[in-house]
């Protein structure tokens, strides 16, 4: 009988700690999205105001932008940057990248979803609205941060359609 008592509080022990530890790994999961979603939120706002050198500081040194318009993949942090410069000077935008799925594997996290932008050429003020869908790939940093290592997107406003219309 005690053999068998001794056998339930083993398995006992042994189920409490596994909802312990799921429960840990859950709430760790929470912070990632959570830290994932910060950046998301602040390339938003560095976006908006047209702010490169901010955009940079929630890039990988390594970060690779591939953007729809034909250009070739832009490699490194520094030269995404001086493309969103260059862009900037010439033009003001109101940007989102709306809230999408984050999914989390290991040293790598994954946020895709709907994006938008419209812009004002700042010398003519002729306006434009863009939007479409995007990927973006996070790449857990040595200190434990989060930042934007890869980023594809679409742009289904340039065609005149809105997110989730694309047929």
């Amino acid at each position: 009988m005690k053999r068998n008592s001794m056998g339930q509080a083993i398995v006992l022990v042994i189920l409490v700690a596994g909802l312990l530890l799921g429960s840990a790994a859950a709430a760790f999961a929470g912070a990632d999205e959570a830290a994932i979603d910060k950046v998301r939120l602040a390339f938003n706002a560095a976006y908006s105001a047209g702010d490169a050198k901010a955009m940079g500081a929630l890039l990988d040194r390594d970060a690779v932008w591939m953007p729809p318009t034909g250009e070739k993949a832009i490699v490194g942090a520094d030269k995404v940057v001086a493309r969103y410069a260059a862009f900037f000077e010439k033009t003001r935008s109101a940007f989102e990248l709306q809230p999408g799925t984050i999914q989390i594997s290991g040293e790598w996290a994954f946020l895709n979803g709907p994006w938008r932008r419209s812009d004002a050429e700042k010398k003519t003020g002729k306006s434009m609205k863009h939007g479409g869908y995007y990927l973006m790939v996070f790449k857990k940093q040595a200190e434990g941060g989060w930042k934007i290592a890869r980023d594809i997107w679409n742009d289904v406003g340039r065609a005149g359609l809105a997110p989730g219309t694309a047929k």
